[in-house]
């Protein structure tokens, strides 16, 4: 059984290929079998990335970032929002 390992590329490369297929010289199933990339990769790429009001890749890894230390945050503070609540009814019963 073969196991193929995930191909990175850098956010420069993304940026050429998606600039390759916005100017239409090739389509994408050209550009794919020139990069040896598959369409679906190519075409989630051009969907993601070819706005113009789309944010750059670096601003959407930040994004991203931003977003998985708030939900750890919101996860954190629950979680002491949930502790507060047990002992508020336990020292409430203990008071009667």
């Amino acid at each position: 059984m073969l196991i193929q390992k995930r191909k990175k590329y850098s956010q420069s490369f993304i940026e050429d290929v998606v600039n390759m297929i916005k100017t239409g010289d090739k389509s994408i199933s050209e550009i794919s079998r020139d990069l040896s990339i598959g369409t679906t990769i190519l075409y989630r790429w051009h969907k993601k990335y070819s706005d113009d009001e789309n944010p750059t890749l670096v601003e959407v890894n930040e994004k991203d970032a931003e977003l998985r230390e708030l939900r750890k945050k919101l996860a954190d503070v629950e979680e002491e929002r949930d502790i507060l609540k047990k002992a508020i009814s336990i020292f409430s019963r203990q008071g009667k």
